[in-house]
């Protein structure tokens, strides 16, 4: 399917119908690694200085069977390993007949090729990835239901602003799902439980 005609709807289908095929169970933290290479056979490959010299920290290669990722993200950052992994099982998901027909032949030619594509197409491409990547680390019904947990436990409502949210709420929902408290923000506040007011991003970048 061209990823310009793919809707929000469409990558929450996919990511539902992953989970349910591959991790009916439920249990969280979602086990992406023991999935991705014991159920779908695809190889983690960690590459030393890959983001460094390259500005790229993984991709999944063109016949789909191997995810190359930085070996230091890899190593030392688990939560946004975890994130970035689903993000290219989120690619072969959602765009493998589109990257088959129009993506790299090789990773040398990976920057290039990059440089190449529309810079809209490309924005939607990884916006769906990401989307589809945080879907399946945070599934909705296991979000609701420690979201529950963790109001009553905490003594507050939502929706709320960020800035109401009673301290360490977010490292707390993150350690349970083993994301970063970013992605959780995020997360929430696609719920609609969590608002977060104007230029949020762009102070905190700068603090």
């Amino acid at each position: 399917m061209d990823p310009l005609r793919f809707y929000k709807r469409d990558v929450e289908k996919k990511a539902f119908e992953f989970l349910a095929i591959h991790h009916s169970g439920g249990e969280i933290p979602v086990p992406i690694e023991d999935i991705v290479e014991l159920k779908l056979g695809i190889r983690l490959i960690a590459i030393p200085r890959l983001e460094k010299d390259f500005g790229v920290n993984a991709f999944i290669n063109k016949y789909f069977d191997s995810i190359v990722i930085d070996e230091n993200v890899f190593m030392n950052q688990t939560e946004r390993a975890r994130f970035t992994i689903s993000e290219e099982i989120g690619h072969l998901t959602l765009h493998k007949d589109w990257y088959q027909k129009n993506g790299p032949t090789s990773f040398d030619k990976y920057l290039d090729w990059q440089a190449g594509v529309d810079d809209k197409l490309f924005k939607y491409i990884e916006i769906q990835a990401r989307t589809f990547a945080s879907l399946i680390l945070i599934p909705t019904r296991n979000l609701e239901n420690e979201w529950k947990i963790i109001m009553k436990e905490r003594a507050f409502t939502s929706p709320c602003d960020v800035f109401q949210l009673p301290d360490n709420v977010l490292p707390i929902m993150a350690d349970r799902f083993q994301v970063t408290a970013e992605s959780m923000l995020i997360r929430l506040s696609k719920a609609g439980w969590v608002t977060i007011p104007d230029g949020f991003w762009e102070r905190k970048n700068k603090s």
